[in-house]
């Protein structure tokens, strides 16, 4: 017969096995749960969005000003819980493994043009300017174009949102042979030293607590995921002059999946 202590030690194990194995069934569920609300938020929410835009138009021709400020404001807090479900999509492909890159060639200057006409208009609302500045036209990356901009918009959405209505620039240059290095810099109220390193986790907030402002805390951390599966590095500091600088520095050639090489042999 085993010793007393064995047995002791085998049933700890067997516990320990049975609680892990439940743990990860839980974190499957979670994620399993996350995925199908985020489906089903968002289907719904963006046929609203469609709507209001469409009502935007018929009150923009009835001279109606305090109806289309209204119908802006609705579209506004839509559009918000769009891209709060898009967050849950998020983080359910992450927890699943699934932020995988699919890198193509990437003009990087026009990419950051896009992102800049992507959110001149929230931009606007909040009263702040936007602004692209390449210093090579000619650069170019083989990334996850989608992840990219994704990547920086996030980043400019959170200067807008934060940056208290001051300028905010998006740049891009080549710093190495073969590195890019992107940033998004604000004149706001910027980040304290102490925070600098927390924000990038999960349900981590920036600074800002408001109603206008709310959010799961997970943007900055799915960037930083982004940016990792990219082979690249993501830091911030504070801005020359005052505010916030989000450097993202990327391989020009994203690391290519283990899996995409065997399927090409």
């Amino acid at each position: 017969m085993p010793p007393l202590a064995t047995l002791v030690q085998h049933a700890s194990d067997s516990d320990l096995l049975s609680r892990l194995r439940q743990a990860e069934e839980a974190v499957r569920a979670r994620d399993d749960f996350l995925a199908v609300a985020a489906h089903e938020l968002r289907s719904p929410l963006n046929a609203l969005a469609l709507r209001l835009a469409a009502l935007e138009r018929l009150a923009a021709r009835s001279n109606d000003a305090a109806l289309q400020q209204g119908l802006e404001r609705a579209g506004r807090s839509v559009q918000r819980y769009v891209a709060r479900a898009l967050v849950l999509l998020d983080v359910s492909r992450l927890h699943a493994g699934a932020t995988v890159p699919a890198p193509t060639r990437v003009r990087a200057a026009a990419l950051v043009r896009d992102v800049v006409d992507a959110y001149a208009d929230e931009a606007a609302f909040h009263g702040a300017t936007l602004r692209a500045v390449a210093a090579d036209e000619d650069l170019v990356g083989t990334w996850d174009a989608h992840m990219v901009e994704q990547i920086l918009g996030n980043l400019v959405g959170n200067a807008i949102k934060y940056g208290g209505g001051t300028p905010v620039e998006v740049r891009v240059a080549r710093v190495a042979p073969d590195s890019a290095c992107f940033e998004v810099a604000d004149r706001g109220p910027g980040i304290a030293p102490e925070d600098r390193a927390r924000i990038f986790g999960k349900f981590e907030r920036v600074v800002s607590t408001s109603r206008d402002r709310a959010g799961f805390g997970l943007g900055l951390w799915i960037v930083g995921r982004m940016v990792a599966a990219h082979g690249g590095t993501i830091d911030v500091s504070e801005n020359p002059g005052g505010g916030a600088l989000f450097r993202v520095l990327l391989p020009l050639h994203a690391p290519q999946p283990p899996h995409r090489q065997d399927e090409n042999k």
